[in-house]
């Protein structure tokens, strides 16, 4: 078909067409009077493209998630959208504090301060993939909110930057797979999809640490089955044990553990608060659950 139709079908302008020719997106062939000529394929390609434009995606990016067959490629794009949508909200609210109040010193305090939880959480979603790329950033992103003030929160953040951009997810493709997989169905039980999951698990989280007893109590059936189950050759079998085993080797040998932790707590009071509460209900559950430590 001719360019006229495809603009009919696609709701698009013949300038956006040519424009998506000419940056490769699409490529209809050239017949021998000039005239360029659409396929079906191609008609669907530009539809995709139009639906990606609008929703806010740049050429490039575009660019990206149509040669993706397997989708990973707008999960991760999902992902640091919802990262940049949420700063410039935070951003409107400091335009809206600043206009009612001119206090510019304040302002540009809490704007490096965002600044600097941008940086940390945009590294966070590419150092981990997919699903688990966004939980761990909204696991760590309401312990980002407090200033750098201190000679130790600069040079813990300095290290924590580092550490990211010189880190690799070093976990089979097949487990990362899994990983997603398992997260995936998890987000379509949720009303908010993974960011919904993914705060709901990280507010579980926190109760559990606050008061690990009342945890305890109200979760101790489930708590014991599950005990029991890792303890079963069916478990050891899984799937689910070769991937914790390879999150727990990650942590160890990437510095996880003994570099970007430590750091978190020195950056943020509150994660080392989280931190030591968390280290104190784990004690509790081994005192409790000798028998499968």
């Amino acid at each position: 078909m001719l360019i006229n139709e495809v603009c009919k079908k696609c709701s698009l302008t013949k300038k956006a067409v040519e424009y998506y020719i000419e940056q490769g997106l699409v490529t209809p062939t050239m017949q021998e009077n000039r005239y360029r000529s659409f396929t079906e394929e191609d008609v669907e390609r530009l539809k995709k493209i139009s639906i990606l434009r609008n929703l806010g995606l740049s050429i490039a990016d575009i660019r990206i998630v149509l040669s993706d067959r397997n989708t990973v490629a707008l999960k991760e794009i999902a992902g640091a959208k919802k990262l940049e949508i949420s700063a410039l909200e935070e951003k409107q609210k400091l335009l809206q504090e600043l206009a009612e109040g001119q206090n510019w010193k304040k302002t540009y305090g809490k704007l490096q301060q965002l600044e600097k939880k941008q940086s940390i959480l945009e590294r966070l979603q590419n150092v981990f993939p997919d699903y688990y790329g966004r939980y761990v950033c909204t696991h760590f992103a309401p312990y980002l909110n407090e200033p750098i003030v201190t000679d130790e929160q600069q040079e813990a953040f300095n290290t924590i930057i580092e550490f990211l951009d010189n880190t690799d997810f070093d976990v089979p493709d097949d487990l990362r797979q899994y990983l997603d997989e398992v997260l995936s169905e998890a987000a379509t039980r949720c009303e908010n999809g993974i960011d919904g999951f993914a705060e709901k698990m990280s507010a579980s989280m926190r109760e559990a640490v606050q008061d690990p007893e009342k945890f305890l109590e109200e979760n101790r059936e489930i708590i014991e089955i599950y005990q029991a189950y890792k303890k079963s050759d069916e478990y050891k079998a899984s799937p689910t044990y070769r991937l914790e085993e390879s999150l727990r080797q990650f942590g160890k040998l990437s510095g996880y553990n003994d570099i970007f932790i430590p750091a978190m707590c020195k950056l943020s009071q509150s994660y080392r608060e989280y931190q030591e509460k968390s280290r104190k209900a784990d004690e509790k559950l081994m005192r409790e659950y000798p028998q499968y430590i």
